[in-house]
């Protein structure tokens, strides 16, 4: 099993904006919390208006999600399992490749909730966060939040990075830009799946897939 991670890191606050009361774009899902960062693309195109972090709870599961852009502009859809979960603690590669399948693409982020980088940023909590790290300080307590996130980046081969590679030739290598709904489908149905996995588990350790199952395009 992966360890959780251990070691400190420092994050540089980040400028940003909490956004009003926010439907998730293409859904009448009313998001926890939303916020603008400085991740956001400075190019026009079809991001201008969504915000850069998105947090909600999936009704059917129970399970946290975040959509979280990444320094290049693209999404990142992240989904939070709690502690008694089969797959809690570990790390991608050893998520099952039946998770993946019919993901757009594979899960290739596991790690602990990350309570100590500034929230318009964070995979972690959003809601409970705040006061549950004031609850663990007042005790003494240096353990991180509980749940264990596993998520996707939209980085791929047949994506529109906003900030990454040139865009004049986006048409022509068939990249699409994964835009917030599509992000949020793809945390629900990650969230589905796994809260799926664990019903049936029998408690086995899970074993390595290899990096191309469930590699979508």
């Amino acid at each position: 099993m992966a360890k959780k991670p251990s070691k400190k890191s420092s994050y540089v606050i980040v400028a940003s904006n909490v956004l009003p009361a926010t439907v998730i774009p293409g859904t009448n899902v009313v998001a926890e919390a939303a916020y603008r960062n400085d991740r956001h693309p400075d190019r026009p195109g079809p991001w201008d208006g969504e915000p850069d972090k998105i947090a909600w709870t999936d009704r059917a599961t129970g399970y946290s999600c975040v959509i979280v852009r990444e320094r290049l502009g693209e999404y990142g859809a992240h989904v939070g399992v709690p502690p008694e979960h089969s797959l809690s603690g570990y790390n991608a590669d050893a998520v099952p490749g039946a998770i993946s399948q019919g993901l757009h693409r594979p899960v290739s982020c596991a790690q602990a909730c990350q309570r100590r980088v500034p929230e318009p940023v964070s995979i972690c909590h959003v809601s409970e966060r705040n006061a549950h790290f004031a609850q663990q300080m007042a005790r003494g307590q240096e353990s991180e939040d509980d749940a264990w996130w596993l998520g996707m980046l939209f980085d791929g081969p047949r994506d529109l990075v906003p900030m990454g590679r040139d865009r004049k030739l986006a048409a022509e290598r068939g990249e699409t830009y994964r835009d917030a709904r599509f992000a949020y489908e793809q945390a629900t149905l990650l969230a589905r799946r796994l809260h799926e996995w664990d019903a049936k588990s029998d408690g086995s350790p899970p074993v390595l897939r290899s990096s191309e199952e469930g590699d979508g395009q």
